[in-house]
Order: C-alpha cells, then sequence, then structure tokens
C-alpha cells in the first residue's frame, strides 16, 4: 500500500470510528466537528500520477519548516498543523537556481486533506551516476516543448474516434483526436462559471482541488474538450449548486413544496405535517417550524414514492443514500454502482454503501459525479455542441422529470426553470472553457 492509499485508509478509519461513536461529520452537520485542523498530506508525482524522487522541497507551517529530498519510497509528507493558516510548499528549480513556490496548500477543521502536487520535471543523471541501460542518457532540453494551441472543435463527436488496438504506458485504448486536445482545467476558469458572490462560493483551494482531481486524466474521464467540459460544470452546478459542495442533499421543504413530489400528492396530509411551515403567533411573531428532513427523504425515496427505481429496500435507505456529492448521487443502487466503478476507475476498495457519508467529501465528491458522466455516456449528447437541444438531452438523462415538466408549463417562473437555468450554465461554462 502507498503512503497515500495508507493515508486515505486511516482518514477513512477515523470517520468510521466517529460514526460508531455517533459523532456526525463535518459535511452531515455543516459545522466543523473539531476546531483542531485535520491532517495534511503532501505528495509530490508527476504527469502520470508517478512518485517523484530526487525533487528538493521545503515545506512551511506554523513557523517551521520541512526540508527534504523525495525518493520513490518517500515522496509524501504528512503534516499536522495547527492553525489554518496556508502551508507555503516550495521546490527546487534548476533552471533558476533558486527556490520555486507551489501553490499553498489550505488545510480544513476537523478534515484531512490530501494534495498530490504536479510537477513537469525529469531525473538528469549527474556523472556519478550510473545508467540503468548502456544507451547514453538524451541531455535536458533547455525549455519545455510548447503545447500547440487548441484547435478549433468539429461540429462532430469533437474529432474523437473510438478506442484503438495501440495502448498507453499505462494500458489505457487511446483515442485519437484530429486536433490538439486543449489544455488543463484552471482554477481562473472555474472561477468563471463559480463567482465569488454574495452567500457563498467555492475557495480557491476547493476549485484548485476540482481542477487538479479532474487533470489527472481529462481524456479518460470524458472531459477532453471544451464543449464536454461545458456540458459537465453547467450540470453540476444546478446539481451542486453555487458552492460546488457536493453536500448531501437538503430537504427543509416546504408543505407546499412537498406537494410536488409523487408521494406526497397522494399524501397531502402528511405534507402539511412533515413539511416546512410558517405560523402567525397572538403578538404577531412568526414561528417557523422545519421541515422532517429524515421521514421526507424515508417518504420520497421509500417503497411507496422512488425506491423501487433506486434499488431502496430498507425503511432507512431514503435518508441513508439521499443526493450526495457533485451530482447529487441518489439511491442504494446507485452508490453500489460507484463502489464498483471506483474500484476500476480509480482503485482502492472503498465502499460507499457501507460509508456513504464519504461521497459528501473531496475527492469521492467530484469522482460521483465523473462516475455519473462516464456511467450515463453523458458525453455522447454533449458532443453535439451548445445547442438547447443538445443541454437538454444530458438534461434529460440527469433529471428526465424537469424535461418533462418543462414542456408541460409547470415551471411558471422562467428565472426558477431548471432547464433553463441548465441552459443558461453551459453556456457560461463554454465561454469559460473556449
Amino acid at each position: 500500500m502507498s503512503a497515500w492509499e495508507d493515508f486515505l485508509e486511516r482518514m477513512a478509519q477515523e470517520i468510521r470510528s466517529r460514526l460508531d461513536g455517533g459523532v456526525p461529520l463535518p459535511a452531515a452537520t455543516g459545522e466543523p466537528s473539531t476546531s483542531t485542523p485535520g491532517r495534511v498530506m503532501v505528495c509530490f508525482v508527476n504527469r502520470y500520477m508517478n512518485p517523484l524522487d530526487g525533487v528538493k522541497y521545503k515545506i512551511r507551517f506554523d513557523g517551521q519548516e520541512l526540508a527534504g529530498i523525495t525518493s520513490e519510497q518517500s515522496h509524501c509528507i504528512e503534516l499536522q498543523p495547527r492553525t489554518l493558516r496556508p502551508i507555503q510548499v516550495s521546490v527546487w528549480s534548476r533552471e533558476r537556481n533558486a527556490y520555486k513556490a507551489l501553490d499553498p496548500v489550505t488545510p480544513l477543521q476537523g478534515q484531512p486533506v490530501l494534495v498530490r502536487k504536479r510537477l513537469n520535471t525529469l531525473k538528469v543523471l549527474g556523472e556519478t551516476d550510473e545508467p540503468n541501460s548502456p544507451q547514453t542518457p538524451q541531455p535536458r532540453p533547455q525549455a519545455p516543448r510548447p503545447a500547440p494551441p487548441p484547435g478549433t472543435s468539429p461540429e462532430n463527436n469533437q474529432g474523437i474516434h473510438p478506442p484503438t488496438a495501440e495502448r498507453d504506458e499505462r494500458g489505457n485504448p487511446l483515442f485519437p483526436a484530429e486536433r490538439p486536445v486543449p489544455g488543463q482545467i484552471t482554477v481562473t476558469q472555474l472561477r468563471t462559471i463559480f463567482p465569488k458572490i454574495q452567500g457563498g462560493a467555492p475557495t480557491d483551494a476547493h476549485l484548485r482541488a476540482v481542477a487538479d482531481e479532474l487533470n489527472a486524466d481529462l481524456a479518460k474521464y470524458k472531459l477532453d474538450t471544451p464543449v464536454r467540459r461545458a456540458h459537465f460544470f453547467g450540470q453540476i452546478k444546478r446539481e451542486a449548486g453555487a458552492t460546488l459542495s457536493g453536500a448531501a442533499e437538503c430537504l427543509n421543504y416546504s408543505a407546499d413544496d412537498l406537494k410536488r413530489f409523487s408521494y406526497y400528492k397522494q399524501h397531502p396530509n402528511e405534507a402539511q405535517i412533515d413539511g416546512r411551515t410558517v405560523t402567525t403567533l397572538p403578538n404577531g411573531a412568526k414561528h417557523t417550524k422545519p421541515a422532517n428532513q429524515e421521514t421526507i427523504a424515508n417518504s420520497i425515496y421509500g417503497a411507496q414514492g422512488l425506491g423501487p427505481t433506486l434499488g431502496n429496500v430498507e425503511a432507512t435507505d431514503g435518508w441513508r443514500f439521499r443526493g450526495r456529492g457533485m451530482k447529487q448521487l441518489t439511491g442504494r443502487d446507485n452508490y453500489a454502482r460507484f463502489t464498483a466503478r471506483h474500484q476500476v476507475i480509480w482503485g482502492g476498495n472503498t465502499n460507499f454503501c457501507a460509508q456513504p457519508e464519504l461521497v459528501s467529501l473531496m475527492p469521492y465528491a467530484i469522482r460521483s459525479a465523473v462516475f455519473f458522466w462516464l456511467d450515463k455516456k453523458c458525453w455522447r449528447p454533449a458532443d453535439d455542441g451548445i445547442t438547447d437541444d443538445a443541454i437538454d438531452a444530458v438534461t434529460r438523462i440527469v433529471n428526465a422529470g424537469e424535461i418533462a415538466n418543462h414542456k408541460k408549463g409547470v415551471y411558471r417562473d422562467p428565472g426558477k426553470d431548471p432547464v433553463l437555468l441548465r441552459r443558461s450554465y453551459v453556456k457560461l461554462a463554454h465561454a469559460a472553457f473556449i
């Protein structure tokens, strides 16, 4: 087991121990479970996510400094910060003959943070080093080869062809492209889609974590064109909201809003009992009774509601497997499918049916959206372009009910019509990526 896998396993065990002890997770309560920052692990890897050796680094945090040189066996550094101040990470640059500062790492209250620092570097043999082969090592290039500029996206399938018999160095099939694959996703692009607005917005550190996770293999995740990325993030903005949090689904519906759901249409009296209500007291003050969210989840996603289509079999499955992650993964079947596909795509043995709370946490929150995108082949209709028909085709995969209600004229306020909102979000995202 690698150092970072061991780190995640220990953090998972800590989460399990909290759950077994009845301590809620930060994502479940919206509040930090402790004022102490969680542990932080910084790993130095190459573009293929393999360990980097020979990297000279300095890490400064809480008034102290760690320095060293990485090896293949020791390329991850685990820290326990005392404050939430950003951790400064620097690596030695042979070109500058000085340390080069990387993006800082921000600890989180009560939550672990795993950051992989990808460096475009290579190991140069010294005069006393023995090469691994009799071939003479090639001289180190004076400057990196510039990336080709992204070409115009073709109209059909974005120029991506079916896989060939050829494989890359990791054994993955190659997908030939007629045009250069665009560069990596940046924080600046994501900030355009998720701007800093009053009422909440994702931090730069959170956007960096999302970008880093996806940039690990954009072609594999079918996010290798501006059009695909636009559809992916436009749909995510509707699902995860302006904060891109991936937190568990909020079911604090009013009694009237509950009656939009099929279960409460058939049981309107229960909507009045379970939903949020506001009453006026004799002195004129307003009293708000919050919704019983657990009961609502078990009713909407239970046996008499959507439960049979979601694979929910136990009485509490609706609440246990309510929407989480940046795609709002819902239902026992989807959590089980994510568990199986996660092992194939990312490795490891994480079981989201046993630990559904993990889907709210990074990196699983964004991975759950990637899983849905790949599993449902959302990229295929997305390749038709940035048109209302193409956007609606993806929306039909994500939430067919919204398309049906839109056609029926259920959404009387255009500003609250989810179909129109998804269209605007995708177009906003496309402007950020082109």
